[in-house]
């Protein structure tokens, strides 16, 4: 918050209050008018300084929205990633598999590894190019992982990768 803004509204504000107690003082007409234009100048700039701060304040309060609002979406994304492991299903294939133990009853599945490292989750889909081989593709950035087999082949989870 721009505490210039709030120091010059404080400040406006009591000089108003000095202009009045003298313009109660004052016996001419002509002295008084003089006063009251100069109060109503005072009002106007402590009224000024007081939006500049509110405004101020407003903005501040967006960008504290806005950083709260990214460190739930960094959170869940931490918590996500740990339901994944890196895995090699087929020989010349990478990618993150659904553990078992924390499926939640979610059908095993792959997702990219670019993806998952910009901090997105991308399911990969079975892809059957030109040539037939069956691929496991991105949807987002086209990443593809091959399989090395022709027609569907399911994902497994990552539990269930029998070691070579």
């Amino acid at each position: 918050m721009d505490m210039g803004s709030i120091a010059a509204a404080l400040g406006g504000l009591k000089t108003a209050g000095e202009i009045a107690k003298t313009l109660l003082q004052m016996k001419s007409d002509a002295e008084r008018q003089g006063k009251v234009i100069e109060l109503q100048s005072v009002i106007l700039a402590a009224q000024s300084s007081a939006i500049a701060a509110q405004s101020d304040q407003f903005t501040m309060l967006e960008q504290v929205r806005a950083t709260k609002e990214e460190l739930a979406k960094v959170k869940a994304w931490e918590a996500q990633k740990q339901r994944y492991k890196l895995i090699t299903p087929f020989q010349g294939c990478v990618v993150y598999a659904l553990q078992r133990s924390m499926s939640n009853g979610e059908a095993p599945h792959y997702i990219c590894t670019n993806c998952y490292e910009d901090g997105k989750r991308s399911i990969l889909q079975n892809a059957h190019p030109k040539e037939g081989w069956t691929v496991f593709a991105c949807p987002l950035c086209k990443m593809q992982a091959p399989t090395g087999y022709r027609g569907s082949v399911p994902a497994g989870y990552a539990d269930d990768v029998v070691k070579a």
